[in-house]
């Protein structure tokens, strides 16, 4: 591959192996890591957008259609670690609200009934004295 796409292709191998680093951290629980690999991932997009726009200042007129498709073949594995990751993320998003939800009723006290001698359906602080015989 020509020096032309060279630094826009490892970038991109940045981005593609820092959100794989952030899937693991993810699936391992570890949230340290994810913020580390975060901040890796961040670093590497705005070192492709960097070189993307140093790139266009130059001509792409001595391109080869092989460089051309190695560069896409970097961007398309990019964009499949990020999808991956986005993906993971959305779950892990909907199980946190799932979870959130569950416990917010767990907290909150069930509401109990009580059947009087009648038939009747009286809240439960009405059933309050027990009589006790012998």
């Amino acid at each position: 591959m020509t020096h032309l796409y060279t630094p826009e292709c490892e970038s991109l191998a940045a981005v593609a192996a820092g959100a794989r680093s952030q899937l693991a951290a993810l699936r391992d629980g570890e949230p340290h890591t994810f913020e580390a690999a975060a901040a890796q991932t961040l670093d590497a997009v705005a070192d492709l957008d960097r070189r993307r726009q140093a790139r266009t200042r130059r001509t792409d007129a001595s391109a080869s259609a092989q460089d051309r498709d190695g560069l896409q073949a970097a961007a398309l594995d990019a964009r499949q670690a990020c999808d991956e990751l986005t993906f993971a993320l959305e779950h892990a998003a909907s199980l946190g609200r799932d979870l959130i939800g569950a416990w917010q009723q767990m907290s909150t006290p069930t509401t109990a009934q009580v059947y009087t001698a009648r038939g009747a359906v009286g809240p439960a602080a009405a059933a309050g004295r027990l009589h006790h015989t012998g």
